[in-house]
């Protein structure tokens, strides 16, 4: 009986472990800037690519990932020429007053700034009127946390964004 005891509180113990290690990794993940693409690689390989844990800085509150050390050595120098202009959230959706967290595939450089989109075609309806369009996401960004998620789309936990 004594063995079996042990045997259940270890389990528990181990258990209880493995559900704390998943709402840290959680919480790390909901401060994953872009899902974990390098920044950086948009500009200077004019495309996205998944950046490498081992190339990790945070900034301003999120965890950025690099495709290499020199990446990652830029964007320290530079980070506010490399953060996309709002965070992780998608520049059309935010223009209407919504929420969607933005796919690192959808995406342009205008300006000189990163933008993201939750939809490919995103980036085509930024080219149509790119002013009108920054001008109500820029309107938008500073009260960002009160507007309502688009219905339908993935949320990042409580807290986050």
């Amino acid at each position: 009986m004594n063995r079996f005891c042990s045997f259940f509180v270890l389990g528990c113990f181990v258990a209880g472990l493995s559900v704390g290690a998943g709402a840290m990794a959680s919480a790390a993940d909901d401060r994953l800037a872009i899902k974990g693409y390098d920044p950086v690689a948009y500009f200077t390989e004019s495309r996205p690519m998944v950046g490498d844990p081992r190339f990790e800085f945070e900034w301003d509150g999120s965890i950025y990932r690099f495709a290499s050390l020199r990446h990652l050595e830029q964007f320290k120098v530079e980070p506010e020429r490399y953060e996309p202009q709002y965070g992780n959230l998608c520049t059309a959706a935010l223009s209407r007053g919504k929420r969607v967290i933005s796919d690192p595939n959808n995406w342009i450089i205008l300006d000189g700034r990163l933008h993201l989109f939750g939809k490919s075609i995103g980036p085509e309806l930024m080219r149509k009127d790119s002013a009108e369009m920054k001008a109500k996401a820029d309107g938008n960004w500073p009260k960002r946390a009160a507007l309502p998620w688009e219905p339908g789309t993935p949320q990042p936990a409580v807290g986050t964004q």
